[in-house]
């Protein structure tokens, strides 16, 4: 390090500002290449969902699994209630109209129609495809000697006066094949959805003396901005919020309600995490030092650190997660760190004449400590999560920059007249003589490692790690009456749903159906309904097309009796022989594009078609009735994978949990490594044991407030382990200096005065609301004064 120092010592200012204004215009030039190539790419995730790690099943049912949860994540619901139909009814034409007409960009689908059975090219396609639309149970009837009771019902729908599609169509569909279709459609539809039927052209419910209304809203991705002013979720807020009134109230349901709700509280805690801190530093800086430069060079490093770490993780990733701002904003505690230990030396350390000086009695210390936390910052970018990996690159050009800042710029920064280098508060700090440092910090080191241990050895049963996405985010007040509500109202609230994996589209869709007939047999058995979406009550696989058109041409037998009993003439049983033949090799299929876009549109979240060469396809269950039963359906085939979004992302959050620690123990490894090049061997291993009381101080404390270890905690523990380390580093290159003056007393000030700024920052985030801001918080927090008092109080002679 001497070498190096030396080294340092003969480069010039010029040359450490070049290094500065090199890096900085780097990342600027980086960024505006990047956003000039793809601006869309750029701005604030405000998502909910995303704050959550991918799954860590194979690449192929990842995919699967992000296509539909990104199309979910964007779907909401407004129900419009009344104790009036019609009242109801008026009200959500209006909202529906509004939307449509000022705001069509921001939504994808608006629906609040539902007139399907009066669409002429329905009943087109149903005829068309009269032959494939027999299900497998009403196929295999006809097939086991059904087929005149068939032949009897189509009988009575002929002449009972009534039916969807008309008889325009009887002399080539006496069967009424065509009606078949259409009424088993138009079931599946109400089978596949939410409990709402259809009244006077819209779906509707009665309830509670209540009718629900409901408008079904797909959000664009300019609609779905929700970190924006002009979000999808706002414009709703707002159109609805004016027909509030006369009896009317609107029921909110989707994520993206919950999603603007959070990105809403996370940016006033990001503004008021940001003013408490500046101005905390403000303040501090002010009545250490008494002077502007300070406090403006400090608040510009700031900034410059702070923008820095935009620009990069834009570049880096496009889009910055809001939960990665609120963390991110924590940084103005650790980067004033670097910006004290320079000015403190430059107000009061009489020994020091220049801001070269300075600098060369700081560097090694702020260098070690930089490694530190880069280290503990950058093992997080290993993390198969974005949102850590977000947090790390925040951090560490944050911290880099702020460097930079105080190393190469600062020194330019003309020293004080001799007179005016004196900082008062530092006799605060002066120590009594019947002081004895080693027998004082022995006890108070001995006192912080034994607390902890008894609180732990009390609380034990309290103590573990446990990951519980429950409890990650609540809600409270109207939104969760509003849950409750269109919950009871919908009974729609999939929490789960199946992937399914097959070579070909034939083969993926007859995987479906048997788990289909697999569900149906549970609930029938266990006197439930077996409500779903899925791809194949729509589309039938080729297997079942095949078997319908067995089916019926068996039918075709008795074709001349249908047609004498219908008043026409036999011989046209021949003509509809010949009308069967023709079709005989037709099929409805996705490959050959004879799906129509009516039917693509229902089931467009559930079939995923080709993915990495395989084929996929979802079956979502309109509730979770039987978790174990999901699974174990699942677990039968190795094409099969149930996907329960709660409890596999707690899963997910465990082993990500157990892979930081991991990390956490390289870290440890790598960080006693290099220390051991510049301290003894006993130097060393007080230094690192810091990170042990750290880790025992929190878990203890957790376990006293009956808090659970988990993923965001962990995190914090890794995050102040670097932060900690920073604190005893700078005492140890101060007890290498001189102690005969008040000179020895400006290192212990100057980190007091960045733990005081540090905690102010990450203990703001403790305040938050938001379950994984508060837990991060939190466990920094106690971290940071752990860390603090093993550096006061530790003897290093």
């Amino acid at each position: 390090m001497k070498k190096i120092s030396s080294l340092l010592d003969k480069v010039q200012n010029k040359h450490y500002l070049a290094i500065f204004l090199t890096f900085h215009l780097l990342v600027i030039l980086a960024f505006a290449v990047t956003f000039f190539a793809n601006p869309k790419r750029m701005g604030i995730d405000a998502n909910l969902m995303n704050m959550l790690p991918a799954s860590f099943e194979q690449k192929a049912i990842t995919k699967a699994d992000e296509m539909l949860t990104g199309d979910r994540t964007n779907h909401v619901y407004i129900l419009v209630a009344n104790e009036d139909f019609d009242s109801a009814r008026e009200t959500a034409v209006k909202v529906y109209d509004e939307l449509n007409s000022k705001y069509a960009s921001k939504f994808k689908n608006l629906t609040l129609y539902s007139d399907l059975a009066a669409t002429g090219d329905i009943i087109d396609f149903f005829y068309k495809y009269r032959w494939n639309m027999l299900d497998e149970k009403t196929a295999n009837a006809i097939l086991n000697g059904g087929e005149e009771n068939f032949a009897e019902n189509a009988l009575i729908q002929i002449f009972s006066g009534w039916n969807l599609t008309g008889l325009d169509t009887l002399e080539t569909d006496p069967f009424m094949l065509t009606e078949f279709g259409m009424n088993r459609f138009l079931q599946n539809i109400q089978q596949s959805g939410t409990a709402m039927s259809v009244k006077d052209g819209v779906l509707a419910s009665h309830l509670n003396d209540l009718w629900y209304v409901m408008i079904s809203i797909d959000l664009s991705e300019e609609g779905a901005q929700l970190a924006s002013k002009e979000n999808g979720v706002v414009k709703i807020y707002e159109v609805c919020g004016q027909y509030e009134k006369d009896g009317t109230r609107f029921i909110y349901q989707g994520t993206p309600y919950h999603s603007y709700k959070n990105s809403t509280e996370a940016s006033s805690e990001i503004t008021i995490i940001s003013a408490v801190s500046m101005l905390a530093v403000i303040v501090i800086l002010f009545l250490v030092f008494k002077n502007p430069i300070p406090i403006v060079t400090s608040l510009a490093t700031i900034l410059t650190s702070i923008l820095t770490a935009i620009l990069s993780s834009l570049t880096i990733f496009g889009k910055i997660h809001i939960l990665t701002l609120v963390f991110g904003t924590s940084l103005i505690g650790s980067c004033i760190d670097y910006s004290l230990h320079f000015f403190i030396n430059w107000k009061a350390n009489t020994e020091l004449h220049s801001g070269k000086e300075i600098r060369r009695t700081i560097l090694r210390g702020l260098s070690l400590s930089l490694v530190s936390t880069v280290l503990c910052f950058g093992i997080l970018i290993f993390a198969p999560y974005t949102l850590l990996k977000q947090m790390a690159t925040f951090s560490i050009f944050g911290l880099v920059s702020s460097f930079l800042t105080v190393i190469c710029v600062f020194p330019l920064i003309p020293i004080p007249k001799e007179s005016e280098r004196v900082i008062r508060s530092l006799k605060l700090l002066k120590t009594p003589s019947w002081y004895n440092k080693k027998i004082v910090g022995r006890i108070v080191v001995s006192v912080l490692f034994a607390v902890p241990i008894i609180l732990f050895a009390v609380f034990f049963k309290n103590a573990g790690i446990e990951n519980d996405l429950n409890k990650l985010y609540s809600m409270e007040g109207r939104q969760l009456a509003d849950e409750i509500e269109a919950g009871e109202v919908l009974q729609y609230n999939p929490s789960g749903w199946f992937i399914i994996r097959g070579d070909t589209e034939a083969d993926v869709l007859s995987k479906e159906e048997k788990l289909s007939q697999q569900m149906r047999e549970h609930c029938i058995k266990n006197q439930q309904t077996a409500s779903y979406l899925a791809a194949t009550l729509f589309v039938p696989s080729r297997y079942t097309q095949q078997k319908s058109k067995d089916a019926c041409e068996k039918l075709l037998a008795l074709a001349e009796d249908q047609y004498d009993a219908i008043g026409f003439d036999p011989e046209d049983a021949k003509m509809l022989r010949e009308l069967f033949e023709a079709d005989r090799n037709e099929f409805i299929s996705f490959e050959e594009n004879t799906v129509p876009d009516f039917i693509l549109d229902l089931i467009s979240d559930v079939w995923l078609g080709e993915i990495d060469g395989s084929y996929y396809s979802v079956i979502v269950p309109a509730l979770t009735m039987d978790l174990e039963a999901y699974r174990n359906f699942a677990d039968e085939s190795n094409d099969i994978f149930y996907v329960s979004k709660i409890e596999d992302t707690n899963a997910d959050l465990d082993k990500l949990t157990k892979m930081i620690l991991i990390l956490f123990i390289s870290a440890y490894v790598v960080i006693f490594i290099i220390l051991r090049f510049f301290y003894t061997t006993k130097q060393s291993l007080k230094i690192i044991s810091i990170p042990i009381l750290i880790l025992l101080t929190v878990a203890a404390i957790f376990a006293v407030a009956n808090i659970k270890l988990e993923f965001f905690s962990i995190v914090g523990i890794i995050l102040v382990f670097g932060l900690g380390l920073d604190y005893i580093i700078y005492m140890m290159e101060n007890e290498k200096r001189t102690q005969n003056t008040i000179d020895s007393l400006l290192e212990p000030f100057a980190i007091l005065l960045s733990f005081i700024t540090t905690i102010i920052s990450f203990g703001a985030l403790s305040l938050s609301n938001f379950a994984p801001v508060h837990l991060i918080g939190l466990s920094i927090f106690i971290g940071l004064i752990t860390a603090y008092l093993c550096s006061v109080f530790y003897s290093r002679n």
